[in-house]
């Protein structure tokens, strides 16, 4: 969506610096399959840094240009490798040249449909799925959009070809969320 674009690049545009890599998955990071990441909604590139330190081969993929475009600088300068690609998650069939994929990551981002039902195919078996994002009880503190929300349990049986590894609701120092960590096993 070009309003998305806009609405990003803006706000990407007016920052500096890096945050932290994401709290969770700082702490799920040895229980990702190693190899070939995708960082989903990846913003400036605060976790695929992470990634790539963590000899990932990152390829992060936004839909604001001057979010990636920060992310392409910083990876230089720190001497990462990061692929980035600029990318509308509305239409991610493009992301299947690029499958599949060890380890996909998606923090604070709720994808579309065509996105969610995509995942299992762009993971390799063995491959592991972490994701993040705001829930409904953040909506009644800061008028976080609810239909971007995720709601208890909305995803656990969601993925007829990943498993569920685990399921929490948390508080952390960026807000209410839930997460998710599924695994394609062997079938």
């Amino acid at each position: 969506m070009i309003s998305d674009s806009l609405k990003w690049n803006e706000r990407h545009g007016a920052k500096y610096g890096f945050h932290e890599p994401d709290a969770y998955l700082k702490q799920q990071l040895e229980k990702l399959t190693p190899g070939k990441a995708l960082d989903l909604a990846c913003g400036r590139g605060r976790n695929a840094f992470l990634l790539a330190s963590q000899r990932f081969e990152t390829l992060a993929v936004d839909i604001a240009e001057v979010g990636l475009q920060h992310l392409e600088a910083a990876a230089q300068e720190q001497n990462l490798h990061i692929k980035t690609l600029l990318l509308d998650l509305d239409e991610p069939e493009v992301l299947m040249s690029s499958a599949p994929f060890d380890t996909i990551i998606c923090i604070n981002f709720k994808p579309g449909k065509a996105l969610l039902q995509l995942i299992p195919e762009l993971l390799k078996t063995g491959g592991t799925f972490l994701w993040t994002s705001f829930n409904d009880v953040q909506v009644t503190i800061n008028a976080f959009p609810i239909e971007k929300a995720l709601h208890p349990n909305e995803f656990v049986d969601y993925f007829q070809q990943l498993r569920l590894v685990e399921y929490k609701r948390f508080t952390d120092d960026i807000g209410h969320r839930d997460a998710y960590l599924f695994i394609k096993d062997m079938h």
